[in-house]
């Protein structure tokens, strides 16, 4: 009997527990990825690396104090930034961006890391380039009975030597920077229509868990669950 009651005593104490923990589970997921970022951030921007020691120094033309020196800089970058985005709203953007990217995207190791990642940015950031404009999200079929949504890198048809082949990124989460450049057969790469690279980017980030609602409809669909 002793056995017994502590076993309902025990589950009378895990029921709420394990209630509150699923209930509280996309707060603590949220602040364990927020923190995950920041010490990406902190290694990138803090004082002991490159750049943060360059804007601790800046800000020490203005202050003795550390803090308020890596502050300073701070400001002053930030500053900086916003002047350069006026800069570029009311002037031609193609512009900057060519200047950039004939400057960065010509050096040898840089280059290959900065054409890719400027590609992406901007078509998160919906920036108008020509060379963007075939970009699409879509879903390559992998086997029977699975999908995945990538990003299209060019409508361009390639033949590597067993067919007709696209260009497609897979994404990774939660980081959709990165991933997968992979050729796939013509016919097992799908348009997703209604579906922006703002929604692919949100539904990486998210881990699956912010859904476009074009997918939910469809999915809720029983004319197209029956097909």
């Amino acid at each position: 009997m002793n056995v017994k009651r502590a076993r309902v005593r025990l589950r009378r104490f895990l029921g709420p527990l394990l209630t509150g923990l699923l209930f509280l589970a996309p707060v603590l997921l949220t602040v364990v990825l927020l923190e995950w970022v920041m010490g990406y951030l902190v290694a990138a921007f803090g004082p002991d690396s490159f750049l943060g020691g360059t804007l601790f120094g800046a800000g020490l033309m203005l202050t003795t104090s550390p803090t308020l020196a890596f502050l300073t800089g701070l400001g002053m970058a930030l500053a900086l930034i916003w002047g350069l985005g006026m800069i570029i709203q009311n002037q031609a953007r193609d512009n900057f961006e060519g200047i950039f990217d004939g400057l960065l995207g010509r050096l040898p190791v840089i280059g290959t890391i900065y054409r890719p990642l400027a590609q992406l940015i901007r078509m998160i950031g919906s920036t108008p380039s020509g060379e963007l404009k075939g970009m699409a999200v879509v879903s390559v079929r992998l086997g029977d009975n699975t999908d995945i949504l990538g990003l299209l890198a060019t409508p361009e048809i390639f033949d590597i030597g067993d067919g007709p082949r696209h260009i497609v990124m897979l994404p990774t989460a939660p980081v959709p920077v990165g991933g997968a450049l992979i050729f796939v057969a013509v016919d097992c790469v799908r348009v997703v229509p209604g579906l922006g690279v703002d929604d692919l980017a949100k539904f990486y980030v998210s881990m699956g868990s912010i859904i476009p609602a074009d997918l939910r409809r469809q999915a809720s669909d029983p004319g197209l669950a029956k097909a």
